[in-house]
């Protein structure tokens, strides 16, 4: 008889870890969600310049945040997916904005854009060569050049000019601050509702459907087909240059907590069924996210852009 409590404790036990963890790995993906796209807008405002991102990239994005918002909607889930899933398609319209207006607009409203195209090829030489100055370099000819840049560590400093800041800072701190704003959001949660009831106890409130499912699994393979016009691009013109690569840490970050959000939560066929959608577009993306890192590193000394492409094909 002891043993059989003892047993039942030890499942309750499991069972309760299992929904925190989960809780834990869903909170922390809302807080990746929402300022994944923060990082590449703030760069095309710095640079003045959108040639970085792939026009089909963001496009065919959008398109899966909004079949995304359709499922949502269709299968009546809590509102807070849904608020997210309307702020996935704000965001995609920010983004699709910044684009036309850099690549349109901006061009016809700034004659210099040409000499302000080739004041920030000369600012990333600059970034180069500050990083690789060497010991015999005097200490004070140092400072004359690049003191002035780095007396502050200010979140607008260090947007603007992120090149002058330390990995730490630029990609580390970023990362461990958005865990720790999910941490604080589960932690300030009230996880009672179901703590005290087994996981595999808990009711699958929507059987599967056939309308919800159609459009997680297009969202999903649009998700999937985002990332190929950007992987295209990058080999095309052998170059990274006017992305964020925080973007790109913060998309696998928040696909990675989402899809153990899902696998820590309920382990039966059912539901694993009822999410297949969503976990093979986390994980397929983060495979493709993991080519981009690779072009990261193979083109991280290439400084090639759009119009540069453009005039030698000319």
């Amino acid at each position: 008889m002891f043993n059989i409590i003892l047993n039942h404790v030890q499942t309750q036990m499991s069972s309760n870890l299992h929904l925190k963890i989960s809780g834990l790995m869903g909170s922390t993906s809302l807080a990746c969600w929402i300022v994944l796209l923060m990082p590449q807008l703030i760069e095309q405002w710095r640079l003045k310049s959108a040639e970085g991102i792939a026009i089909g990239f963001i496009s065919i994005w959008f398109l899966g945040d909004f079949f995304n918002l359709i499922g949502a909607l269709w299968a009546h889930l809590l509102p807070e997916v849904i608020f997210l899933a309307i702020w996935f398609c704000i965001a995609d319209f920010l983004m699709i904005f910044s684009y036309f207006y850099y690549t349109r607009i901006y061009k016809k409203k700034s004659p210099h854009h040409k000499k302000h195209h080739s004041h920030h090829h000369s600012h990333l030489e600059g970034e180069r060569e500050f990083i690789d100055v060497n010991e015999s370099t005097p200490l004070s000819s140092t400072e004359s050049s690049h003191s002035r840049r780095r007396r502050s560590s200010t979140l607008t400093d260090i947007a603007m000019e992120p090149q002058y800041h330390s990995i730490f800072v630029k990609y580390i701190l970023p990362i461990i601050f958005v865990i720790s704003c999910g941490t604080i959001g589960f932690l300030l949660s009230n996880p009672n509702n179901s703590e005290n009831q087994p996981v595999d106890d808990l009711p699958i409130e929507n059987p599967i459907k056939l309308g919800p499912q159609i459009m997680g699994y297009l969202s999903a393979f649009l998700y999937l087909g985002a990332r190929i016009p950007q992987i295209l691009q990058n080999y095309k013109k052998k170059s990274v240059f006017g992305l964020s690569l925080l973007f790109f840490l913060f998309s696998t970050l928040g696909n990675l907590t989402y899809a153990l959000q899902i696998l820590f939560f309920r382990f039966d066929k059912q539901y694993i069924l009822l999410n297949l959608s969503w976990l093979l577009g986390s994980l397929g993306t983060i495979f493709e996210d993991s080519i981009i890192f690779i072009q990261f590193y193979m083109y991280r000394d290439n400084v090639v852009s759009n119009d540069d492409v453009d005039e030698e094909g000319r």
